[in-house]
């Protein structure tokens, strides 16, 4: 889409933002549906919504009752879902107050997500009481930004007994957390704890696990697993295992994971029982891929320290540039390792794929050099360079994303599905960074945002 038709789609989406959702009935007209699903792409659609909710999904013309927003012949996707963007932004340094979450930050970054098509996330840890409040905010309307989800604080303290842990779980009921998190130090049985204690009421438990491998978990009964790797050593071939234990003793447990990288098998009984499990139980994994090009691929940021939105949230720029020494330490030819071992990890993410695993996008925000909104987009692109294709892209931030979410109301243009979405003036099926390509974001049937700050027509980012 080019010349006076996208001018003329900008200027309509500007003079409907706000305007639709005071109108009882919209039809969208001229639009290539590509439903979340990952299917083959419906042209020359019209999609109906009343009163928030997506009433028909139909070819042709609209009916006459309803208001139209012309769609210019763009492509509409189902609003993106962000797996694992925590709600709160930790500052470096403390508050006046003493506290170290930004509640004013984290508000104007929740605010870039919406800008960004991001219309629902899951906080996989959220501090309790602060975290799941402005959950609540956002998802009454009184905080612009997605629809969102959270759990209580994480758990990962190796000292707890069982009985205090059970006693945390049920401590953090009174501010009912969507979830519980289970972090890297706790031990099979302590997971285990967790896991018993809220599944007897009814919540369901994320994992970012370490010193319990992802097989233990997911046999534990584990319901969400992030970051696509667990660096246990027990995922490792036991003839490996003790080398890798040197390798954290000697250079710390981040640089070490260079090597466990470099001695991971792919081929291995630990790595094929651990995919063979978490895909028999229906496990979801969000890779964050990102999360790790950020902090691992190059010094001071790399590509993310020059992209166009790294101070989208001036005070978050300024604290990574101030605060960010994850890799301080590492040589030119740590990263060079780095970078050498990255593709068994592109490797893991597509045996994934294949063995039928519940991949979901997610992208680790609020961490250095992770961009509000614009990281999701750079996850996309490297799970393209991964070896998934655009549409199983799109199928992990939709469909995937709301199963994962248990939810019914969104992830899928379809009839009884909340109106959440995004148009596109670029095909995103033919390059995924045409998911930059905003022309419209709404939002329970209201646009409330024509793209980011600062994007220009025909842009894609860097």
């Amino acid at each position: 889409m080019k010349g006076t038709a996208l001018c003329a789609l900008m200027a309509a989406a500007l003079a409907l933002v706000g305007a639709v959702g005071r109108t009882p009935s919209v039809a969208i007209t001229r639009v290539t549906v590509l439903d979340g699903r990952g299917g083959p792409p419906h042209p020359n659609s019209t999609v109906i919504v009343t009163d928030g909710i997506i009433t028909a999904v139909r070819t042709g013309a609209a009916p006459r009752s309803a208001a139209t927003v012309d769609g210019h012949n763009g492509y509409l996707v189902p609003g993106f879902i962000d797996m694992h963007a925590h709600l709160l932004f930790p500052r470096c340094a403390p508050l006046a107050d003493g506290s170290r979450f930004d509640r004013a930050v984290s508000e104007r970054m929740l605010s870039t997500l919406l800008d960004f098509g991001i219309t629902m996330v899951r906080s996989p840890a959220t501090p309790t009481i602060e975290g799941l409040r402005l959950r609540d905010d956002l998802n009454a309307g009184r905080v612009r930004g997605p629809r969102a989800a959270a759990s209580a604080e994480l758990v990962n303290d190796p000292s707890l007994t069982d009985q205090q842990l059970r006693r945390y779980v049920r401590d953090a009921l009174a501010s009912k957390p969507d979830y519980f998190k289970v972090y890297a130090r706790l031990r099979p049985p302590q997971v285990a704890a967790i896991i018993d204690e809220a599944h007897a009421h009814a919540i369901p438990v994320i994992g970012h696990l370490g010193e319990t491998s992802w097989l233990e978990g997911a046999r534990l009964g584990i319901d969400f697993l992030t970051h696509t790797v667990d660096w246990s050593e027990k995922t490792l071939p036991a003839a490996k295992r003790a080398e890798y234990a040197s390798a954290v003793r000697t250079h710390g447990a981040i640089r070490a994971r260079i090597d466990w990288l470099e001695l991971l098998d792919l081929e291995a009984r630990p790595v094929q029982d651990m995919i063979r499990e978490i895909a028999r139980r229906g496990i979801s994994v969000d890779p964050t891929l990102v999360a790790y090009d950020t902090k691992f691929a190059a010094p001071d940021g790399g590509r993310y320290r020059g992209n166009r939105y790294a101070g989208i949230v001036p005070e978050m720029l300024s604290d990574w540039i101030a605060c960010t020494r994850i890799t301080e330490d590492w040589t030119g030819d740590d990263y060079r390792r780095w970078r050498a071992a990255y593709p068994k990890m592109q490797a893991l993410v597509r045996r994934f794929r294949d063995r039928g695993v519940l991949l979901t996008t997610g992208t680790d925000l609020t961490n250095p050099w992770v961009i509000p909104g614009e990281s999701l987009h750079q996850e996309f692109e490297l799970l393209r360079a991964a070896g998934l294709t655009p549409g199983e892209v799109l199928r992990m931030t939709g469909e995937t994303a709301a199963r994962a979410l248990r939810r019914s109301d969104l992830g899928v243009i379809e009839a009884g599905r909340r109106a959440d979405l995004v148009l596109l003036d670029a095909d995103p099926t033919l390059d995924i960074r045409n998911t930059r390509r905003i022309a419209w974001v709404m939002k329970q049937g209201e646009i409330v945002s024509t793209g980011p700050a600062g994007l220009k027509a025909g842009a894609q980012g860097r």
